[in-house]
């Protein structure tokens, strides 16, 4: 970590592909710096004097998100798991038994047990992140199945992934890739990343003919294209949340 005299804290990375010398913000990581190719140390600190107001107001919007994730595995267990996507809410139950490792156990529609060395706060956590990629790839791909026959768009594939900086994307093969932390999500969000991808089918590129069909297949898209920029807000804490950084380039 860096810091200017003044000015607030950065990390400094080197980007072979990088054209500019890009300052992002995120709850995981704080202000990162990232210089192309030939970019110094002191380009990076002309860049943040020039940028520092922009940094200081992104750092303060995610300063509580970024405590959170920097908390003691101990206190992020949740009580209870919440995914608005499918409307399911879960308390959470801590039971010690003799396994090998933590499991997690959905008893009945309310209850999810957290058994095994539970005394094992990390453990307890990697446990509660199985079961909701287990509970991703079983839900989202048939929301996106259900949503395709509704409005009409096929496609060739769906996977669900843990992307680090995308609801969604769409690939020349025909495969659309959902991120697993979607479930977490309102579902009108969900929905708009799921009909943003399919419109991807018939208009690869975000051309003006692209955000038209879109439009036409969700009214609501450029609201909701506006919520999505806090999307990563609805992710607890505990899902180790990678979102969208807030960006700024020269």
């Amino acid at each position: 970590m860096a810091e200017a005299a003044g000015l607030p804290e950065y990390t400094l990375r080197r980007s072979a592909r990088a054209r500019r010398i890009r300052l992002a913000v995120s709850a995981s990581a704080g202000l990162v710096i990232t210089l192309p190719p030939g970019a110094t140390s002191a380009d990076a600190e002309r860049a943040l004097v020039s940028r520092a107001h922009w940094a200081r107001l992104h750092l303060a919007a995610v300063a509580e998100r970024r405590a959170a994730l920097r908390a003691h595995p101990r206190d992020l267990i949740p009580q209870a798991v919440e995914l608005p996507a499918t409307g399911e809410s879960r308390a959470v139950v801590l039971r010690p038994e003799p396994l090998a490792r933590v499991r997690a156990r959905p008893q009945g529609g309310a209850h999810l047990e957290l058994a095994g060395p539970v005394g094992d706060a990390r453990a307890c956590l990697e446990a509660l992140r199985r079961w909701r990629d287990a509970v991703a790839r079983a839900r989202l791909p048939a929301m996106l199945e259900e949503l395709s026959g509704e409005v009409g768009i096929g496609y060739a594939r769906v996977s669900v992934r843990g992307q680090r900086t995308r609801w969604g994307s769409y690939s020349a093969s025909g495969t659309i890739s959902l991120n697993r932390n979607l479930i977490f999500l309102p579902p009108e969000l969900v929905r708009y990343v799921m009909l943003h991808e399919l419109a991807h089918v018939r208009v690869p590129a975000h051309s003006p003919r692209f955000w038209a069909l879109l439009v036409s297949l969700c009214p609501d898209a450029p609201e909701l294209r506006r919520r999505m920029r806090t999307a990563g807000d609805f992710v607890p804490p505990w899902a180790d949340n990678h979102q969208e950084p807030a960006d700024s380039s020269s």
